[in-house]
Protein backbone atom coordinates (compact mmCIF):
# COMPACT_ATOMS: atom_id res chain seq x y z
CA UNK A 1 0.00 0.00 0.00
CA UNK A 2 1.41 3.42 -0.52
CA UNK A 3 2.09 5.75 2.55
CA UNK A 4 1.31 9.33 2.46
CA UNK A 5 2.62 12.38 4.19
CA UNK A 6 2.30 15.89 3.75
CA UNK A 7 1.46 19.49 4.82
CA UNK A 8 -1.87 20.89 5.84
CA UNK A 9 -4.22 23.20 2.67
CA UNK A 10 -3.84 26.73 3.41
CA UNK A 11 -7.26 28.21 4.89
CA UNK A 12 -8.94 31.04 5.03
CA UNK A 13 -11.36 32.52 8.02
CA UNK A 14 -13.49 35.55 7.34
CA UNK A 15 -15.69 37.25 9.13
CA UNK A 16 -18.38 39.26 8.20
CA UNK A 17 -16.49 39.61 4.49
CA UNK A 18 -13.50 40.78 6.39
CA UNK A 19 -10.03 38.32 7.26
CA UNK A 20 -9.69 37.81 11.00
CA UNK A 21 -6.35 35.81 11.43
CA UNK A 22 -3.08 37.66 11.32
CA UNK A 23 -0.53 37.05 8.78
CA UNK A 24 3.24 37.86 7.16
CA UNK A 25 3.65 39.58 4.54
CA UNK A 26 6.34 37.27 3.38
CA UNK A 27 4.38 34.32 1.75
CA UNK A 28 6.89 33.70 -1.11
CA UNK A 29 9.48 32.05 1.25
CA UNK A 30 11.05 28.89 0.50
CA UNK A 31 9.92 26.07 2.49
CA UNK A 32 12.07 23.28 4.25
CA UNK A 33 9.55 20.42 4.23
CA UNK A 34 11.49 18.71 7.03
CA UNK A 35 12.87 21.06 9.24
CA UNK A 36 11.29 24.89 8.41
CA UNK A 37 11.49 27.40 11.10
CA UNK A 38 8.76 27.54 13.23
CA UNK A 39 7.62 30.56 12.32
CA UNK A 40 7.40 29.96 8.50
CA UNK A 41 5.84 27.12 9.65
CA UNK A 42 2.88 28.98 11.53
CA UNK A 43 2.43 31.77 9.43
CA UNK A 44 2.32 29.25 6.47
CA UNK A 45 -0.27 27.45 8.41
CA UNK A 46 -2.32 30.34 9.11
CA UNK A 47 -2.70 31.05 5.77
CA UNK A 48 -3.19 27.81 4.63
CA UNK A 49 -5.91 27.47 7.17
CA UNK A 50 -7.26 30.74 5.78
CA UNK A 51 -7.99 30.17 2.33
CA UNK A 52 -9.17 26.35 3.25
CA UNK A 53 -11.84 27.93 5.69
CA UNK A 54 -12.76 30.39 2.90
CA UNK A 55 -13.18 27.77 0.20
CA UNK A 56 -15.47 25.83 3.29
CA UNK A 57 -17.88 28.39 4.23
CA UNK A 58 -18.38 30.01 0.49
CA UNK A 59 -20.36 26.68 0.49
CA UNK A 60 -21.48 26.62 4.00
CA UNK A 61 -22.08 29.24 6.75
CA UNK A 62 -20.57 32.57 5.25
CA UNK A 63 -20.54 32.20 1.71
CA UNK A 64 -20.60 30.37 -0.40
CA UNK A 65 -16.67 7.03 -37.85
CA UNK A 66 -16.06 5.55 -39.17
CA UNK A 67 -12.05 5.24 -38.99
CA UNK A 68 -11.50 8.06 -42.06
CA UNK A 69 -14.65 10.76 -40.51
CA UNK A 70 -13.12 13.78 -39.44
CA UNK A 71 -13.50 15.74 -36.28
CA UNK A 72 -16.19 18.54 -35.59
CA UNK A 73 -18.30 16.96 -38.29
CA UNK A 74 -20.74 15.10 -36.62
CA UNK A 75 -24.67 14.79 -37.92
CA UNK A 76 -27.67 16.70 -35.54
CA UNK A 77 -29.47 14.60 -34.04
CA UNK A 78 -32.78 16.81 -34.20
CA UNK A 79 -34.26 18.62 -36.44
CA UNK A 80 -34.37 21.93 -33.58
CA UNK A 81 -30.35 21.91 -33.43
CA UNK A 82 -30.24 23.11 -37.00
CA UNK A 83 -31.19 26.50 -36.20
CA UNK A 84 -28.06 26.75 -33.91
CA UNK A 85 -25.89 26.19 -36.64
CA UNK A 86 -22.49 28.39 -36.53
CA UNK A 87 -22.03 30.12 -39.68
CA UNK A 88 -18.68 31.26 -40.72
CA UNK A 89 -17.15 34.66 -40.68
CA UNK A 90 -17.70 34.48 -44.74
CA UNK A 91 -21.34 33.72 -44.12
CA UNK A 92 -20.72 29.99 -45.32
CA UNK A 93 -22.61 27.32 -42.69
CA UNK A 94 -19.94 25.39 -40.86
CA UNK A 95 -22.43 23.09 -39.00
CA UNK A 96 -21.20 19.41 -38.36
CA UNK A 97 -24.08 18.17 -40.77
CA UNK A 98 -23.25 20.09 -43.58
CA UNK A 99 -19.17 19.45 -42.94
CA UNK A 100 -20.43 16.23 -43.01
CA UNK A 101 -22.58 15.94 -46.33
CA UNK A 102 -20.35 15.39 -49.61
CA UNK A 103 -23.64 14.91 -51.35
CA UNK A 104 -27.02 14.07 -51.50
CA UNK A 105 -26.40 11.11 -49.07
CA UNK A 106 -24.62 12.93 -46.61
CA UNK A 107 -21.79 10.74 -44.42
CA UNK A 108 -23.19 7.69 -45.90
CA UNK A 109 -22.83 8.51 -49.34
CA UNK A 110 -19.63 6.24 -50.26
CA UNK A 111 -22.36 3.31 -49.18
CA UNK A 112 -24.60 3.95 -51.62
CA UNK A 113 -24.49 1.97 -55.18
CA UNK A 114 -26.08 2.42 -58.04
CA UNK A 115 -29.35 1.67 -58.81
CA UNK A 116 -28.72 -0.34 -62.02
CA UNK A 117 -26.37 -2.53 -59.03
CA UNK A 118 -27.94 -6.12 -58.82
CA UNK A 119 -30.60 -6.82 -56.04
CA UNK A 120 -28.96 -9.49 -55.16
CA UNK A 121 -25.77 -7.73 -54.91
CA UNK A 122 -26.87 -5.72 -52.39
CA UNK A 123 -28.97 -7.95 -50.05
CA UNK A 124 -26.19 -9.98 -49.54
CA UNK A 125 -23.96 -6.74 -48.39
CA UNK A 126 -26.40 -5.68 -46.28
CA UNK A 127 -26.12 -9.36 -44.58
CA UNK A 128 -22.71 -9.13 -44.19
CA UNK A 129 -22.58 -5.81 -42.93
CA UNK A 130 -25.35 -7.27 -40.48
CA UNK A 131 -23.22 -9.82 -39.71
CA UNK A 132 -20.09 -7.95 -39.27
CA UNK A 133 -21.83 -5.57 -36.80
CA UNK A 134 -23.26 -8.57 -34.63
CA UNK A 135 -19.91 -9.95 -34.43
CA UNK A 136 -18.35 -6.29 -33.40
CA UNK A 137 -20.74 -5.97 -31.02
CA UNK A 138 -20.00 -9.54 -29.35
CA UNK A 139 -16.50 -8.62 -29.09
CA UNK A 140 -17.55 -5.32 -27.05
CA UNK A 141 -19.49 -7.20 -25.06
CA UNK A 142 -16.75 -9.82 -24.31
CA UNK A 143 -14.28 -7.34 -23.28
CA UNK A 144 -16.81 -5.39 -20.84
CA UNK A 145 -17.41 -9.09 -19.07
CA UNK A 146 -14.02 -9.50 -18.80
CA UNK A 147 -13.19 -6.07 -17.59
CA UNK A 148 -15.19 -5.50 -15.35
CA UNK A 149 -17.22 -8.61 -14.21
CA UNK A 150 -20.60 -9.92 -15.30
CA UNK A 151 -21.62 -9.36 -11.48
CA UNK A 152 -21.75 -5.44 -12.91
CA UNK A 153 -24.05 -6.16 -15.50
CA UNK A 154 -27.90 -5.64 -14.16
CA UNK A 155 -29.64 -6.92 -17.60
CA UNK A 156 -28.87 -9.33 -20.25
CA UNK A 157 -25.35 -9.08 -21.82
CA UNK A 158 -26.44 -9.34 -25.34
CA UNK A 159 -29.08 -6.12 -25.40
CA UNK A 160 -26.44 -3.88 -23.08
CA UNK A 161 -24.87 -1.78 -25.95
CA UNK A 162 -28.29 -1.26 -27.76
CA UNK A 163 -30.09 -0.58 -24.37
CA UNK A 164 -27.40 2.43 -23.16
CA UNK A 165 -25.53 3.83 -26.00
CA UNK A 166 -27.16 5.83 -29.08
CA UNK A 167 -27.32 3.42 -32.47
CA UNK A 168 -24.49 5.60 -33.50
CA UNK A 169 -22.51 5.18 -30.85
CA UNK A 170 -22.90 1.07 -30.72
CA UNK A 171 -19.31 1.15 -32.08
CA UNK A 172 -16.42 3.15 -32.42
CA UNK A 173 -15.61 5.18 -35.52
CA UNK A 174 -11.58 6.12 -33.91
CA UNK A 175 -9.25 3.36 -33.11
CA UNK A 176 -7.06 4.47 -29.97
CA UNK A 177 -4.18 4.98 -32.62
CA UNK A 178 -6.48 6.93 -34.97
CA UNK A 179 -6.83 9.21 -31.26
CA UNK A 180 -3.16 9.45 -30.79
CA UNK A 181 -2.45 10.23 -34.28
CA UNK A 182 -4.52 13.11 -34.00
CA UNK A 183 -3.48 16.54 -34.25
CA UNK A 184 -5.62 19.36 -32.69
CA UNK A 185 -6.77 21.99 -34.52
CA UNK A 186 -4.42 25.16 -33.59
CA UNK A 187 -6.14 28.25 -31.71
CA UNK A 188 -3.64 30.36 -33.14
CA UNK A 189 -5.79 30.57 -36.64
CA UNK A 190 -8.56 32.82 -35.07
CA UNK A 191 -8.32 35.26 -32.23
CA UNK A 192 -11.58 34.12 -30.54
CA UNK A 193 -10.08 30.67 -29.90
CA UNK A 194 -7.52 32.80 -27.50
CA UNK A 195 -9.91 35.58 -26.42
CA UNK A 196 -13.18 33.16 -25.25
CA UNK A 197 -14.45 30.36 -24.50
CA UNK A 198 -17.47 28.22 -24.40
CA UNK A 199 -19.40 26.73 -21.28
CA UNK A 200 -20.69 23.29 -21.49
CA UNK A 201 -23.29 22.51 -18.69
CA UNK A 202 -24.17 19.29 -17.93
CA UNK A 203 -27.85 19.41 -16.27
CA UNK A 204 -30.51 16.96 -15.04
CA UNK A 205 -33.62 18.11 -13.01
CA UNK A 206 -32.11 20.93 -11.42
CA UNK A 207 -33.53 23.99 -13.06
CA UNK A 208 -33.20 26.04 -10.27
CA UNK A 209 -29.53 25.44 -9.68
CA UNK A 210 -28.92 25.97 -13.78
CA UNK A 211 -30.63 29.20 -13.86
CA UNK A 212 -28.84 30.43 -11.27
CA UNK A 213 -25.56 29.13 -13.10
CA UNK A 214 -26.43 31.02 -16.19
CA UNK A 215 -27.32 34.01 -14.97
CA UNK A 216 -24.04 34.09 -13.19
CA UNK A 217 -21.53 32.58 -15.76
CA UNK A 218 -23.18 34.90 -18.61
CA UNK A 219 -21.71 37.99 -16.84
CA UNK A 220 -18.43 36.96 -17.56
CA UNK A 221 -16.72 38.76 -20.50
CA UNK A 222 -14.96 35.70 -21.29
CA UNK A 223 -17.71 33.70 -22.53
CA UNK A 224 -19.12 33.31 -25.80
CA UNK A 225 -21.58 31.24 -25.51
CA UNK A 226 -23.27 28.98 -22.83
CA UNK A 227 -24.77 25.34 -24.06
CA UNK A 228 -26.98 23.07 -21.86
CA UNK A 229 -26.39 19.55 -22.67
CA UNK A 230 -30.19 18.39 -22.20
CA UNK A 231 -31.30 14.75 -21.72
CA UNK A 232 -34.42 14.91 -20.67
CA UNK A 233 -36.73 14.08 -23.52
CA UNK A 234 -39.99 14.22 -21.50
CA UNK A 235 -39.75 17.57 -20.59
CA UNK A 236 -38.75 21.00 -22.40
CA UNK A 237 -36.13 23.44 -20.67
CA UNK A 238 -37.76 26.35 -19.42
CA UNK A 239 -38.61 29.87 -20.61
CA UNK A 240 -36.01 31.22 -18.73
CA UNK A 241 -33.22 28.96 -19.96
CA UNK A 242 -34.65 28.98 -24.05
CA UNK A 243 -34.93 32.52 -24.22
CA UNK A 244 -31.90 34.01 -21.55
CA UNK A 245 -31.66 37.54 -21.23
CA UNK A 246 -28.13 37.10 -21.99
CA UNK A 247 -28.20 35.54 -25.69
CA UNK A 248 -25.58 33.68 -24.75
CA UNK A 249 -27.52 30.35 -24.04
CA UNK A 250 -28.63 27.63 -26.18
CA UNK A 251 -30.22 24.23 -25.32
CA UNK A 252 -28.87 21.17 -27.14
CA UNK A 253 -31.09 18.45 -27.16
CA UNK A 254 -30.10 14.87 -26.46
CA UNK A 255 -32.22 11.64 -26.95
CA UNK A 256 -30.45 9.74 -24.46
CA UNK A 257 -29.95 10.04 -20.73
CA UNK A 258 -26.17 9.15 -20.16
CA UNK A 259 -23.13 10.68 -18.53
CA UNK A 260 -21.69 10.18 -21.91
CA UNK A 261 -23.53 12.61 -23.32
CA UNK A 262 -21.85 15.63 -21.95
CA UNK A 263 -18.95 15.15 -24.04
CA UNK A 264 -20.82 14.60 -27.29
CA UNK A 265 -21.17 17.77 -29.02
CA UNK A 266 -24.48 18.22 -31.34
CA UNK A 267 -24.40 21.59 -31.76
CA UNK A 268 -21.08 23.17 -33.12
CA UNK A 269 -18.94 25.28 -30.23
CA UNK A 270 -17.59 28.76 -31.29
CA UNK A 271 -14.62 27.97 -29.81
CA UNK A 272 -11.85 26.03 -29.94
CA UNK A 273 -11.73 26.16 -25.74
CA UNK A 274 -14.56 24.04 -23.71
CA UNK A 275 -15.37 24.65 -20.30
CA UNK A 276 -16.70 21.84 -19.14
CA UNK A 277 -19.42 22.28 -16.23
CA UNK A 278 -21.92 20.86 -13.24
CA UNK A 279 -25.01 22.59 -13.23
CA UNK A 280 -24.26 23.52 -9.44
CA UNK A 281 -20.91 24.88 -9.58
CA UNK A 282 -19.66 28.82 -9.56
CA UNK A 283 -16.39 30.12 -9.75
CA UNK A 284 -15.36 34.05 -9.77
CA UNK A 285 -15.17 35.13 -13.68
CA UNK A 286 -11.92 35.95 -12.23
CA UNK A 287 -11.18 32.62 -11.96
CA UNK A 288 -12.12 31.26 -15.23
CA UNK A 289 -10.63 34.21 -16.64
CA UNK A 290 -7.29 33.10 -14.99
CA UNK A 291 -7.77 29.11 -15.57
CA UNK A 292 -8.90 30.29 -19.35
CA UNK A 293 -4.98 32.23 -20.11
CA UNK A 294 -3.79 29.06 -18.37
CA UNK A 295 -5.07 26.75 -20.61
CA UNK A 296 -4.88 28.56 -23.93
CA UNK A 297 -1.20 28.79 -23.20
CA UNK A 298 -0.83 25.06 -23.15
CA UNK A 299 -3.88 23.87 -25.35
CA UNK A 300 -2.57 19.94 -25.79
CA UNK A 301 -3.47 20.01 -22.20
CA UNK A 302 -6.99 19.44 -19.55
CA UNK A 303 -6.69 22.27 -16.77
CA UNK A 304 -9.24 21.52 -13.93
CA UNK A 305 -9.99 22.82 -10.56
CA UNK A 306 -10.40 20.07 -8.58
CA UNK A 307 -7.13 17.10 -7.93
CA UNK A 308 -7.93 13.65 -7.03
CA UNK A 309 -5.30 10.72 -7.39
CA UNK A 310 -4.93 7.01 -8.11
CA UNK A 311 -3.38 5.14 -5.59
CA UNK A 312 -0.93 1.45 -6.59
CA UNK A 313 -2.20 -1.40 -4.05
CA UNK A 314 0.70 -3.80 -4.42
CA UNK A 315 -1.18 -7.28 -3.42
CA UNK A 316 -1.23 -10.70 -3.92
CA UNK A 317 -3.37 -10.57 -6.85
CA UNK A 318 -1.28 -8.06 -8.54
CA UNK A 319 -1.07 -4.25 -8.69
CA UNK A 320 -4.16 -2.91 -8.74
CA UNK A 321 -5.00 0.68 -8.87
CA UNK A 322 -7.64 2.30 -6.84
CA UNK A 323 -9.45 5.72 -6.23
CA UNK A 324 -8.14 8.30 -4.33
CA UNK A 325 -10.65 10.75 -2.92
CA UNK A 326 -9.66 14.73 -1.67
CA UNK A 327 -8.67 13.43 1.85
CA UNK A 328 -6.06 10.82 0.38
CA UNK A 329 -5.07 13.60 -2.97
CA UNK A 330 -4.27 16.04 0.17
CA UNK A 331 -2.72 13.88 2.28
CA UNK A 332 -0.35 12.62 -0.15
CA UNK A 333 0.40 16.16 -1.89
CA UNK A 334 0.45 14.45 -5.22
CA UNK A 335 -2.31 13.83 -8.07
CA UNK A 336 -2.82 12.76 -11.36
CA UNK A 337 -6.52 13.14 -12.90
CA UNK A 338 -9.33 16.04 -12.19
CA UNK A 339 -13.05 16.47 -12.35
CA UNK A 340 -14.46 17.77 -16.02
CA UNK A 341 -17.11 19.79 -13.38
CA UNK A 342 -15.26 22.26 -14.10
CA UNK A 343 -12.35 21.61 -15.93
CA UNK A 344 -11.10 23.66 -19.69
CA UNK A 345 -10.69 21.11 -22.89
CA UNK A 346 -9.75 21.28 -26.17
CA UNK A 347 -12.87 21.14 -28.25
CA UNK A 348 -11.42 17.91 -29.87
CA UNK A 349 -10.93 16.33 -27.05
CA UNK A 350 -14.87 16.33 -26.62
CA UNK A 351 -15.09 14.15 -30.22
CA UNK A 352 -12.25 11.67 -29.35
CA UNK A 353 -13.76 10.58 -26.30
CA UNK A 354 -16.94 10.25 -28.24
CA UNK A 355 -15.42 8.49 -31.35
CA UNK A 356 -12.17 6.17 -29.94
CA UNK A 357 -13.20 5.80 -26.43
CA UNK A 358 -13.29 1.62 -25.76
CA UNK A 359 -17.21 0.57 -26.14
CA UNK A 360 -16.55 -1.43 -23.10
CA UNK A 361 -15.97 1.69 -20.80
CA UNK A 362 -18.46 3.85 -23.06
CA UNK A 363 -20.98 1.30 -22.41
CA UNK A 364 -20.39 0.96 -18.34
CA UNK A 365 -20.67 5.10 -18.24
CA UNK A 366 -23.55 4.53 -20.14
CA UNK A 367 -25.33 1.54 -17.92
CA UNK A 368 -24.27 2.74 -14.51
CA UNK A 369 -24.15 6.85 -14.79
CA UNK A 370 -20.73 7.12 -13.35
CA UNK A 371 -17.01 7.78 -13.93
CA UNK A 372 -17.13 9.46 -16.80
CA UNK A 373 -15.10 12.02 -15.10
CA UNK A 374 -12.13 9.53 -14.85
CA UNK A 375 -12.44 8.59 -18.70
CA UNK A 376 -12.13 12.49 -20.01
CA UNK A 377 -8.94 13.08 -17.42
CA UNK A 378 -7.13 9.12 -18.40
CA UNK A 379 -8.14 9.49 -22.43
CA UNK A 380 -6.37 13.41 -22.27
CA UNK A 381 -3.05 12.13 -20.45
CA UNK A 382 -3.15 8.74 -22.49
CA UNK A 383 -3.11 10.95 -25.18
CA UNK A 384 -0.30 13.70 -23.83
CA UNK A 385 2.48 11.24 -22.96
CA UNK A 386 0.96 10.18 -19.45
CA UNK A 387 1.16 13.87 -18.17
CA UNK A 388 -1.19 14.91 -15.35
CA UNK A 389 -3.53 17.96 -15.82
CA UNK A 390 -2.69 20.99 -15.18
CA UNK A 391 -4.13 22.81 -12.41
CA UNK A 392 -5.14 26.56 -11.97
CA UNK A 393 -3.90 28.31 -9.10
CA UNK A 394 -5.22 28.02 -5.49
CA UNK A 395 -6.98 30.57 -4.99
CA UNK A 396 -8.95 30.04 -7.87
CA UNK A 397 -9.31 26.31 -7.09
CA UNK A 398 -10.57 27.78 -3.55
CA UNK A 399 -13.14 30.31 -4.56
CA UNK A 400 -15.72 27.67 -6.04
CA UNK A 401 -19.33 28.09 -4.97
CA UNK A 402 -21.59 25.05 -4.37
CA UNK A 403 -25.22 25.71 -5.34
CA UNK A 404 -27.41 23.78 -2.58
CA UNK A 405 -29.16 20.49 -3.99
CA UNK A 406 -31.96 17.62 -1.75
CA UNK A 407 -30.53 14.93 -3.97
CA UNK A 408 -26.85 13.79 -4.15
CA UNK A 409 -24.53 11.17 -5.24
CA UNK A 410 -23.66 8.37 -2.79
CA UNK A 411 -20.35 8.75 -1.17
CA UNK A 412 -20.73 5.20 0.66
CA UNK A 413 -19.04 1.72 -0.17
CA UNK A 414 -20.45 0.57 -3.35
CA UNK A 415 -19.37 4.25 -4.75
CA UNK A 416 -16.19 3.84 -3.75
CA UNK A 417 -15.62 0.37 -5.10
CA UNK A 418 -17.12 1.28 -8.71
CA UNK A 419 -14.72 4.27 -8.76
CA UNK A 420 -12.02 1.98 -8.05
CA UNK A 421 -12.66 -0.77 -10.32
CA UNK A 422 -13.06 2.12 -12.93
CA UNK A 423 -9.52 3.86 -12.21
CA UNK A 424 -8.13 0.36 -12.86
CA UNK A 425 -9.98 -1.28 -15.55
CA UNK A 426 -9.74 2.27 -17.35
CA UNK A 427 -5.96 2.94 -17.00
CA UNK A 428 -5.70 -0.95 -18.34
CA UNK A 429 -7.87 -0.12 -21.60
CA UNK A 430 -6.00 2.98 -22.16
CA UNK A 431 -2.70 1.60 -21.60
CA UNK A 432 -2.17 4.44 -18.42
CA UNK A 433 -0.01 1.26 -16.98
CA UNK A 434 3.22 1.65 -19.49
CA UNK A 435 1.28 -1.03 -21.96
CA UNK A 436 0.71 -0.90 -25.65
CA UNK A 437 -2.50 -0.34 -26.88
CA UNK A 438 -3.63 -0.37 -30.76
CA UNK A 439 0.18 -1.15 -31.29
CA UNK A 440 0.60 2.66 -29.64
CA UNK A 441 3.19 2.30 -26.50
CA UNK A 442 1.39 4.60 -23.80
CA UNK A 443 3.53 6.40 -21.26
CA UNK A 444 2.62 5.42 -17.86
CA UNK A 445 0.38 7.82 -15.87
CA UNK A 446 2.16 10.55 -13.68
CA UNK A 447 1.83 11.93 -10.52
CA UNK A 448 2.55 15.70 -10.05
CA UNK A 449 3.13 17.46 -6.84
CA UNK A 450 0.22 19.99 -5.34
CA UNK A 451 1.24 22.92 -3.42
CA UNK A 452 4.39 24.81 -3.80
CA UNK A 453 5.78 27.54 -1.71
CA UNK A 454 3.80 30.00 -3.33
CA UNK A 455 0.49 29.08 -1.15
CA UNK A 456 -1.70 31.34 -2.68
CA UNK A 457 -1.50 31.25 -6.40
CA UNK A 458 0.99 28.04 -7.71
CA UNK A 459 -0.78 24.66 -7.27
CA UNK A 460 -0.14 21.51 -9.29
CA UNK A 461 2.37 20.61 -12.00
CA UNK A 462 4.27 23.77 -14.32
CA UNK A 463 2.19 26.35 -11.81
CA UNK A 464 1.85 29.74 -13.59
CA UNK A 465 4.20 33.02 -13.16
CA UNK A 466 2.09 35.79 -14.18
CA UNK A 467 5.22 38.17 -14.00
CA UNK A 468 6.70 36.15 -17.17
CA UNK A 469 3.35 36.51 -19.43
CA UNK A 470 3.44 38.75 -21.91
CA UNK A 471 0.91 41.10 -22.08
CA UNK A 472 1.07 41.81 -25.96
CA UNK A 473 0.42 38.00 -26.92
CA UNK A 474 -2.59 38.08 -25.22
CA UNK A 475 -5.34 38.79 -28.10
CA UNK A 476 -7.96 40.27 -25.61
CA UNK A 477 -7.22 43.77 -23.89
CA UNK A 478 -9.93 42.31 -21.27
CA UNK A 479 -7.75 39.08 -20.45
CA UNK A 480 -4.83 41.55 -20.53
CA UNK A 481 -6.43 43.62 -17.67
CA UNK A 482 -6.88 40.17 -16.03
CA UNK A 483 -3.47 39.47 -15.81
CA UNK A 484 -2.48 42.86 -14.83
CA UNK A 485 -5.06 42.66 -11.41
CA UNK A 486 -3.35 38.69 -10.85
CA UNK A 487 0.15 41.08 -10.89
CA UNK A 488 -1.20 43.54 -8.19
CA UNK A 489 -2.51 40.75 -5.82
CA UNK A 490 0.56 38.56 -5.74
CA UNK A 491 1.96 41.66 -4.31
CA UNK A 492 -0.12 42.44 -1.53
CA UNK A 493 0.35 41.11 1.71
CA UNK A 494 -1.86 38.08 3.22
CA UNK A 495 -4.52 39.95 4.72
CA UNK A 496 -5.41 41.85 1.96
CA UNK A 497 -5.42 39.10 -1.04
CA UNK A 498 -8.10 37.37 1.40
CA UNK A 499 -10.10 40.20 1.30
CA UNK A 500 -9.83 40.07 -2.58
CA UNK A 501 -10.55 36.61 -3.03
CA UNK A 502 -13.76 36.84 -0.39
CA UNK A 503 -15.15 39.93 -2.11
CA UNK A 504 -14.93 37.61 -5.37
CA UNK A 505 -16.83 34.89 -3.82
CA UNK A 506 -19.53 37.25 -2.47
CA UNK A 507 -20.25 38.83 -5.87
CA UNK A 508 -20.23 35.14 -7.05
CA UNK A 509 -22.98 34.19 -4.79
CA UNK A 510 -25.04 36.50 -4.30
CA UNK A 511 -27.98 35.74 -6.47
CA UNK A 512 -27.76 32.34 -4.39
CA UNK A 513 -27.35 33.33 -1.31
CA UNK A 514 -30.37 35.70 -1.34
CA UNK A 515 -32.73 33.04 -2.56
CA UNK A 516 -31.83 30.41 -0.08
CA UNK A 517 -29.51 27.98 -2.06
CA UNK A 518 -26.35 27.99 -0.70
CA UNK A 519 -26.22 25.80 2.34
CA UNK A 520 -26.37 26.44 6.32
CA UNK A 521 -26.99 30.44 5.47
CA UNK A 522 -29.97 32.25 7.44
CA UNK A 523 -31.79 32.16 4.09
CA UNK A 524 -31.41 28.48 3.34
CA UNK A 525 -32.39 27.55 6.34
CA UNK A 526 -35.21 29.77 6.48
CA UNK A 527 -36.41 28.22 2.95
CA UNK A 528 -35.85 24.82 3.78
CA UNK A 529 -36.78 24.36 7.52
CA UNK A 530 -33.52 23.63 8.78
Amino acid sequence: MNSFHGKNFVSININDGSPSTSYTDDLQSPIDEHHPPSHEVDAEESHRKSIKTLWSEANSTTFPELRHHQLHQRHTNTSSNADFSRKSSDGSNTSPSKHRSSGKHGRHSHLHYSRGAPVAKRVWLAAFAAFAASCLIAVHIFLYQALFGSDEIEIDTSTLIAQYLAPEDQTATMTLKDAHNHKLKSIDTHVIDQSQFTIRVNTWHRNEQLILSINHHAKCESVKEIQIVWCDSDNEPPNEILHHKSGKVKVEKHTINSLNERFKVLLDPPTMGILSLDDDVLRPCDALDAAFIRWTRHPERMLGFDVRTHVVDESEEGTIWKYGYMSTTEKSNYYSLTLPRASFLHRDYLDLYTMALPRPMYAYIGQHFECEDIAMSFLVSSLTQGKPPLIADYWAVKSMVKLYSQSRISGGKDHKQARDKCVNNFAEMLGLKGTVVDGIQVQPLQTAKIRHKDNFFGYGVEPEDWSNIDLQSLKSPHLQHVVERLRHVKTLPGKEKIAWLSARISETRSEAHQVGMIENTEPWKKRWKH
